[in-house]
C-alpha cells in the first residue's frame, strides 16, 4: 500500500487549456514532473492523475483539457506517493523528532504540524507539558533535522513553561470596562 503525502493545492485556472496555477508547500520542490502520478483530493472525493509538464507553478495534467475541467479542481490537495519525491524531506516525515536550540539545549518534541495560510506552523511538546507553537520559517528554523533546529525568540519557550506551570488563576486579569479616565 502506497503512502500518499501532501505537496500543495491547486489554485486557479491557467489559460483555456486546462492548466492550473499551484501552491506548493515547499516551493523548491521537484516531485510535481512530467510522468509522476498525483492524486487530488476534494473532500471525500479522490482522483489520480497523469503529469503532462509542470513548472513556474503551473501544472497540466493528463484527462484534463478545458478551462471547466479546471475550474472544477480548483482547491483541491494535491497528493503523492511518497516513495516517488526520494530523499526530499517532507514536513510529515519531521513528526516526533526532537526539537533543540542552537546550543544544543532540548526544547522538546515535534508533534505536529498546523497551516495558517501563511506558513506552517510546527506545534511542539515541551518537557513540562504543553505545547509551544513556532512558525516553521527562517530565521526561526535553523536546520530541519533531525533534530530539529531552532533559534527562538527569547522567552518564547520559557514563558510558555512558566504559564504550564503557573494556574489561570495565578494571571491578573484586567477588565477594560474598570479602567478609569482619571
Amino acid at each position: 500500500m502506497s503512502v500518499w503525502v501532501r505537496l500543495g493545492v491547486v489554485g486557479r485556472p491557467h489559460g483555456v487549456r486546462g492548466a492550473l496555477k499551484v501552491h506548493l508547500d515547499n516551493p523548491k520542490s521537484t516531485a510535481l514532473r512530467a510522468g509522476v502520478v498525483l492524486r487530488l483530493s476534494q473532500g471525500p472525493s479522490q482522483r489520480e492523475y497523469a503529469v503532462r509538464t509542470s513548472g513556474g507553478g503551473v501544472l497540466s495534467l493528463a484527462d484534463v483539457v478545458d478551462r471547466d475541467a479546471a475550474q472544477a479542481l480548483v482547491h483541491a490537495v494535491i497528493e503523492v506517493p511518497r516513495a516517488s519525491l526520494g530523499p526530499e524531506t517532507l514536513l510529515v516525515d519531521l513528526l516526533g523528532c526532537a526539537v533543540v536550540d542552537v546550543a544544543g539545549a532540548p526544547l522538546g518534541r515535534l508533534e505536529r504540524f498546523h497551516d495558517n495560510g501563511a506558513q506552517p506552523v510546527a506545534e511542539i511538546a515541551v518537557a513540562g507539558g504543553g505545547t509551544v507553537l513556532v512558525p516553521f520559517v527562517p530565521p526561526l528554523v535553523v536546520a530541519s533535522g533531525p533534530p530539529v533546529v531552532l533559534a527562538p525568540p527569547a522567552g518564547l519557550f520559557d514563558d510558555a513553561q512558566a504559564l504550564v506551570a503557573g494556574s489561570a488563576d495565578d494571571v491578573d486579569v484586567i477588565d477594560a470596562g474598570d479602567a478609569s479616565d482619571g
